[in-house]
């Protein structure tokens, strides 16, 4: 996936979850982690992105 495409995912997700509405968001996002998680399919790499995602990111 090169920066364009990870740039459309995320944009499509983020029109997704605006049309879903705040109340459903917590919900899709927790589903949607799930399905990649299946999609990956290696519990090794899996911890490492939850730890990286939990990891407060460089400031600017």
């Amino acid at each position: 996936m090169n920066a364009q495409e990870l740039d459309e995912a995320y944009t499509r997700l983020c029109y997704a979850l605006t049309d879903a509405g705040e109340s459903r968001t917590p919900m899709i996002l927790a589903r949607l982690a799930l399905l990649l998680m299946q999609e990956v399919g290696d519990a090794a790499r899996i911890g490492r992105a939850i730890d990286a995602a939990l990891a407060e990111p460089p400031r600017a």
